[in-house]
């Protein structure tokens, strides 16, 4: 026996340690603290030796002296040796208690010297090296593994009472749930750090502002957090607190309206900006919603891009200049695409093919088509040449045009680059000349010579004039003005132009010119680096004529060289602009392919209706079906039948251009199951574009917090009506004995005849306090603290024994069927409590069938594991018989069967039922260790299906005893003690009239003096809840003198009697008021009967 439990200012003391126990916690940031001011605030409250921790290692073994407080009677845990030498540090505790409290056991240990455990060697030697005389120690989890043990010790043997272990337990909990707190703002903390210094590191400006706004308008906005990039990007520095209008009162009306626009309607901006305020930089932004939406809080992400802004700038100048360059050369520019056959021509080389501004072209049909048909085929070679991956990629053709409008046949010289991706051309672009002219005015060179030379001043042109029998070239001014050359006369020789042709150009332009000279073309035209006075070199174009004598001998050559410079830099910058573009839509490309590819989320695809277009490959990871099983498919017919509406609506709003924030909802895994899916998503493109992830152990968590919350809401309405009934209980029992039991004995004193009022009176008066009786025991049986009597119980005879019972219950209207298991296990219960049980279920069921019906009784074992006692709570997993009530009635709703356990409720008309029936049963069942369910649907009928723990055994059968006479005493003698003075005085009356000798007392203390003596007792009828020294300690001092008394005791309510086989010990019986005068008489004589 363990003592009793506190009194009230205990309690009050205790609640108060446990009050302050809970403040110092939240003080405390490391889990080492927590744990040694757990065991420094426990060891003091409870006076013990020493108190402390051992936290228990991933690989099993165990710390010692984790906040090892002592009093000073024994020295702390971490100087004690290990006691069973095997390093795992479980000193003072053994193998034994380390094994029990894996197994969720908190070890209670009294005496080390007399415990079982100490007949193990290795046990005894770890208690008695730690100087341990008794302990307590609590096992701590964490993620379902034995993580800390909680330990008391006293040098010597102690009896702990249930108080000091239920409050050890009260700590060890709180200290578990205080440190797994602590590390979790640990973990937190360390998060918080990591994003921070990715926030800082990041070479992007960063902020987060708060839009201000007047009369609903933007006028403003304060920086709340910046990076450090923010000021490199900015120039603006301790912006934190600060708003833009203070920094920058001159700062666009744009920049308020973007960024209130975002804070109000939630939609994410990307753009590009100048800021004039801030020199005039360019800045790159995506702004975003953060927050609460009622706080317009933004964050924005940006970088200054002024550099690329100008050097953007830098680009369309130079291709302004292009343009004037070519008008000034009279060039035509051309860019063919060869993916689908188009030419982009501006109009000059409209003009050049005789094509009017603004007609289409094509390759085939404006190109081709009108090239002189002698020059067709050569000229789309060179075109596929220069397309060739293999090739030079250079385009250069001479050819002849034949007006599509006017018929008129030009001389043409193009020349072009062509521009890849990987092997596959994507351009040809290039620039054309008519050289036409130049083909005509060779002959009349010979003529106007000077008038040549005259006009060579006005041009940008370097014209040459090469004398091929002397070797000397005669240049005009604007070699000077163009290329820096000084030269007297303005006359060099051949020679000279050919050393400032650049070294790797040289060899070919040599052999080019050699070409056209000594051979039968006249025209020459290249493009070569020609060197400057200043040392650089100018990309050239030259162009020249050979004229003839009249022996078709080469005499002279004339032509002139265009500085191109500006064009070739150009398409120099174009094509690095365009190779870089490449590579980063390449690699920007292989990102998001790796992202599809790694991320653990899925990513989806899918039309507005619901067809999955693409997934990666997470889908597979996480729901088991492939791609080609998937790909296709209907999303909404994977979902579960109870998400398709709400997922329907939110498909339905993305359609509309409507973002999704999250949405979640249940995905049918390949196995069967389903699993929680939170989704993220957006329209683009035409399609659903959603990113999700599995949150189906968040989900399990909520459900398994949402069920111990009502296990905890149920547990405390079953205290509460415990507190209140087992309260009053004992008085109120002892009342209605007395008056019961005078009820009785009038019947017994008032000799008949007596006036039929008086019996109907006295019948009306015994039937209401007996109704008050069955009142205070179902209230108790719900609160699991009735006196049961515990047995083993062959169920299906305890059935059949009450069919005819039953089959009365229900009427004629309703028809009985019971069902019985072959070899149905017995069961530990209380089978009076059993029967009462299913007389409710029944009378239940006949008034949920009013028109009648079929009650269904039936029984079969089952084994519950622990999957399901878990969700249940405080039930042990393991073999037990399931007794199903099931009727054809009414049924009930969902709202109904979640209250249908609660006390006092009801669903019949005042006057027509307590509301304590199910309230009994639930309270019956779970006190017999057992479980009850409710299955139901209106207008489908009830199940409830009572579970009970199996009996391992064989189940004794009770014989009903026949009725006979009020039995008569022989002489026997009875101690009768009882503080409740009626009550007394009915049983001494009742002994007394049968034949007793009776002995009273009021309390224990007076009647230990009669059990010392030397007087007749032959049996002790004593009051459980007696004032000072209770009934059964009694019993103990009675048992000391007399150890062959047979012993009954009489309760109204005793808590630590609820279960009689754990509280009456040999020779024991007990009969629980109000009771009725026979029956006691009864009991008494069967008892001093043996």
């Amino acid at each position: 026996m363990r003592p009793p439990l506190l009194d009230r200012d205990e309690l009050l003391a205790r609640q108060a340690f446990q009050l302050a126990l809970v403040d110092l916690f939240r003080t405390m940031a490391r889990p080492d603290d927590i744990m040694a001011a757990a065991a420094a605030a426990l060891g003091s409250h409870l006076d013990v030796a020493r108190c402390g921790y051992d936290e228990v290692l991933a690989d099993g073994a165990m710390t010692r002296g984790v906040g090892d407080w002592s009093n000073g009677t024994l020295p702390g845990l971490a100087a004690t040796p290990d006691g069973d030498g095997d390093g795992d540090g479980d000193a003072a505790l053994g193998a034994g208690v380390i094994a029990d409290l894996r197994r969720g056991l908190t070890v209670i240990v009294d005496d080390c010297a007399t415990d079982a455990r100490a007949r193990e060697p290795a046990t005894a030697r770890c208690w008695a090296q730690a100087g341990v005389g008794a302990l307590i120690a609590a096992p701590l989890f964490r993620d379902g593994r034995l993580a800390a043990v909680l330990y008391l010790h006293e040098a010597t043997p102690r009896d702990w009472t249930r108080a000091d272990i239920a409050l050890v337990e009260d700590v060890a909990l709180r200290t578990s749930d205080a440190v797994d707190r602590v590390r979790g703002e640990i973990a937190v903390k360390a998060s918080e750090a990591r994003y921070r210094s990715l926030f800082e590191s990041i070479d992007a400006g960063f902020c987060v502002i708060e839009v201000l706004f007047a009369d609903g308008a933007p006028y403003d906005y304060r920086f709340l957090e910046v990076n450090r990039a923010f000021a490199r990007n900015t120039g603006l520095d301790d912006m934190i607190g600060r708003t833009m209008r203070d920094v920058a009162p001159d700062m666009e009306q744009r920049w308020f309206d973007l960024y209130g626009h975002v804070a109000t309607t939630g939609e994410p901006l990307r753009f590009e900006d100048p800021a004039s305020a801030l020199q005039d930089r360019w800045f790159e932004v995506y702004a975003y919603r953060v927050d609460a939406p009622e706080l317009n809080h933004v964050a924005v992400l940006f970088n200054d891009i002024s550099e690329r802004r100008r050097n953007e700038v830098a680009l369309s100048e130079s291709r302004e200049e292009l343009e004037l360059a070519t008008r000034v050369a009279r060039l035509g520019r051309f860019d063919y695409r060869p993916a689908d056959g188009m030419l982009r021509w501006d109009d000059r080389c409209r003009a050049l093919f005789g094509i009017p501004a603004g007609a289409p072209v094509e390759y085939e049909s404006a190109f081709l088509a009108n090239l002189h048909p002698d020059d067709r085929a050569a000229a789309d070679a060179q075109v596929a040449a220069a397309l060739d991956p293999r090739g030079t990629r250079m385009f250069d053709s001479e050819y002849r045009t034949i007006g599509q409008s006017d018929g008129v046949e030009r001389h043409i010289v193009a020349h072009g680059i062509a521009f890849f991706d990987g092997d596959s051309p994507i351009r040809l672009v290039g620039t054309v000349v008519d050289m036409s002219d130049d083909r005509r005015a060779q002959a009349a060179l010979r003529e106007t010579s000077e008038r040549l030379r005259l006009a060579s001043r006005a041009t940008n042109d370097a014209i040459w004039d090469w004398d091929l029998r002397s070797n000397s070239v005669l240049w005009n001014e604007a070699l000077t003005r163009a290329y820096g050359h000084v030269l007297p006369d303005a006359k060099s020789t051949g020679d000279w132009w050919l050393d400032q042709v650049h070294p790797e150009d040289r060899a070919r332009i040599h052999a080019s010119i050699d070409a056209v000279i000594y051979g039968q073309d006249s025209d020459w035209t290249d493009e070569y680096r020609f060197a400057c006075a200043d040392g650089r070199y100018a990309d050239v174009l030259d162009r020249g004529y050979v004229i003839r004598d009249e022996d078709g001998a080469p005499t002279r050559m004339i032509g002139a060289i265009l500085d191109q410079s500006t064009r070739k830099a150009a398409e120099r910058q174009l094509r690095a602009i365009n190779e870089g573009l490449a590579e980063a839509v390449e690699a920007s490309t292989a990102d998001r392919d790796r992202l599809w590819e790694l991320s653990s989320d899925i990513m989806l695809r899918a039309e507005f209706d619901g067809t999955i277009v693409a997934a990666s490959p997470a889908w597979t990871d996480m729901l088991g079906w492939s791609m080609d099983e998937i790909v296709g498919r209907q999303l909404f017919s994977l979902l579960h039948p109870d998400d398709v509406a709400h997922t329907g609506l939110a498909a339905a709003g993305i359609a509309r251009g409507e973002a999704v924030a999250r949405i979640d909802n249940r995905y049918a895994h390949k196995d069967g199951s389903y699993r929680w899916i939170s989704w993220a998503a957006r329209p683009g493109d035409g399609l659903i574009n959603a990113v999700g992830r599995d949150v189906t152990a968040d989900k399990e968590r909520e459900a398994q917090l949402a069920r111990a919350e009502d296990a905890l809401r149920q547990a405390q309405k079953m205290e509460a009506v415990g507190q209140l009934t087992g309260g009053i209980a004992h008085d109120f029992n002892n009342m209605l004995t007395g008056i019961l039991g005078g009820l009785d004995m009038v019947r017994r004193n008032v000799p008949e005849p007596r006036p039929d009022k008086v019996d109907r009176y006295l019948e009306a008066a015994t039937v209401s306090a007996q109704r008050a009786a069955g009142l205070t025991q179902r209230l108790l049986a719900f609160s699991r603290r009735q006196s049961l009597d515990v047995k083993a119980t062959d169920v299906d005879r305890l059935i059949a024994d009450m069919e005819d019972l039953l089959a009365r219950t229900l009427g004629e209207n309703a028809r009985l069927e019971i069902r019985r298991q072959d070899a149905t296990w017995p069961v530990t219960t209380d089978a009076n409590q059993l029967e009462s049980a299913l007389l409710n279920l029944a009378i239940n069921a006949r008034d949920a069938m009013p028109e009648g019906g079929r009650l269904t009784i039936e029984t079969e074992n089952t084994h519950l594991d622990a999957h399901y006692t878990e969700a249940i709570g405080d039930l042990a997993p393991g073999d037990y018989v399931a007794i199903g009530v099931s009727d054809t009635g009414t049924g009930m709703s969902k709202a109904v069967i979640e209250k249908a356990f609660d006390p006092f409720f009801t669903t019949k008309p005042i006057g027509q039922g307590t509301g304590l029936g199910l309230s009994m049963i639930y309270g019956f069942a779970r006190q017999s260790g057992g479980h009850v369910r409710i299955y139901s649907e209106e207008g489908e009928g009830t199940t409830v299906k009572l579970y009970l723990p199996r009996f391992h055994g064989t189940a004794a059968v009770s014989v009903p005893t026949a009725d006979r006479d009020l039995p008569r005493a022989d002489g026997e003698c009875v101690l009768v003690v009882e503080d409740d003075v009626a009550v007394r005085m009915l049983i001494v009356d009742i002994l007394g009239s049968l034949g007793y000798g009776v002995m009273e007392a009021g309390d224990a203390h007076a009647a230990i003096p009669i059990l010392e003596s030397e007087r007749r007792i032959d049996l002790l009828v004593s009051d459980v809840g007696l004032p000072g020294m209770d009934g059964r300690q009694l019993a103990e001092v009675a048992r000391r003198h007399r150890p062959d008394l047979r012993i009954l005791f009489v309760t109204g309510y005793a808590e630590k009697a609820a279960v009689r086989g754990e509280f009456l010990g040999a020779g024991m019986e007990m009969i629980t008021k109000p009771f009725a005068l026979d029956m006691l008489a009864e009991r008494i004589r069967e008892m001093v009967a043996r």
